[in-house]
């Protein structure tokens, strides 16, 4: 067998790409409304909206930030709450955002979205240049 070590090379390149191809698939977070993620308890999901002004708040004692954000396409609102220290940009990144993407799990329980993952959308300070984007947590 002169070609045996292409053979084995092909099927470590072959093994490799499957690899890749499930944990990249694992690692897809669909993006749903607002009411299929309260649904969604058992699964990671990711949910966008609008921050609602005057509803943040971050209690440092349990390192929690809670508030709600709005569906823009149905006007629904939903609480949710964002477990880990507070980004030292935070209150100036939220009081400017237009979107907030979140990615979590819905707590049927307490009635929340709880996020694992932030991504703050913000307008950008350059004109014409649409928005910006801080990502916190993961």
């Amino acid at each position: 067998m002169k070609n045996k070590g292409a053979v084995i090379g092909l099927i470590i390149i072959i093994g490799a790409l499957a690899f890749s191809a499930v944990a990249f698939k694992n690692n897809l977070v669909n993006a749903v409304p607002f009411a299929e993620a309260m649904k969604a308890t058992d699964s990671d999901v990711q949910v966008m909206g609008a921050p609602v002004t005057g509803t943040m708040n971050y209690d440092s004692s349990v390192h929690a930030l809670r508030f709600t954000l709005c569906e823009k396409a149905t006007n629904q609102m939903m609480p949710v709450v964002y477990k880990g220290p507070k980004p030292d940009d935070l209150d100036s990144a939220m009081s400017k955002a237009v979107a907030i993407n979140a990615q979590g799990t819905y707590d049927p329980a307490q009635g929340v979205f709880v996020a694992d993952n932030l991504l703050v959308k913000c307008p950008s300070k350059y004109q014409g240049q649409g928005t910006t984007e801080r990502s916190y947590g993961g």
